[in-house]
């Protein structure tokens, strides 16, 4: 079973540049929540194998989450970031917009308690394409997927 916590384990995957880089690109490119990614790329390391249901609802669960304040926060943080004299409001912002993550985070790894594990190996992309299933008619996003699990495995 997994040592970590959904959050613990964001926290160590974001801190690696390649994996940071690629899920703001499918955050800022393509909409998908971070959070999402994060969640499936946790799953994948239960191991619990892709469920299509359970990627549906992580990912309902995420975007209403971005929608209603993770976006609206780092819409007004990305503002101030362009003004000096709100150096101090863009800093507070962003401690909201983590905290934000954390509960969201938190929400996510709660919704997948009684995901049976598995003695198999699960790709990491199978469970991506559960929270990104658009992937499948689109290319570019379909190319940073899989971008992002060659950087998660490499953080292993």
């Amino acid at each position: 079973m997994i040592e970590d916590t959904l959050w613990t384990f964001a926290l160590r995957l974001w801190r690696r540049a390649d994996v940071e880089r690629q899920c703001l690109r499918l955050q800022d490119e393509y909409q998908v929540p971070v959070a999402a990614v994060l969640a499936a790329l946790w799953l994948s390391r239960r191991p619990s194998p892709a469920d299509a249901a359970l990627g549906r609802r992580l990912l309902a669960r995420a975007e209403i989450m971005e929608k209603d304040y993770l976006r609206p926060l780092r819409e007004v943080r990305r503002r101030a970031a362009a003004e000096s004299w709100a150096r101090e409001l863009k800093r507070q912002i962003q401690e909201a917009e983590l905290e934000a993550e954390r509960l969201l985070l938190n929400q996510l790894a709660d919704m997948t308690q009684g995901a049976p594990p598995t003695d198999q190996p699960v790709s990491a992309l199978s469970w991506l394409l559960m929270v990104a299933p658009e992937a499948g008619v689109c290319q570019g996003l379909q190319a940073t997927l899989e971008a992002l699990c060659e950087a998660a495995e490499l953080a292993r």
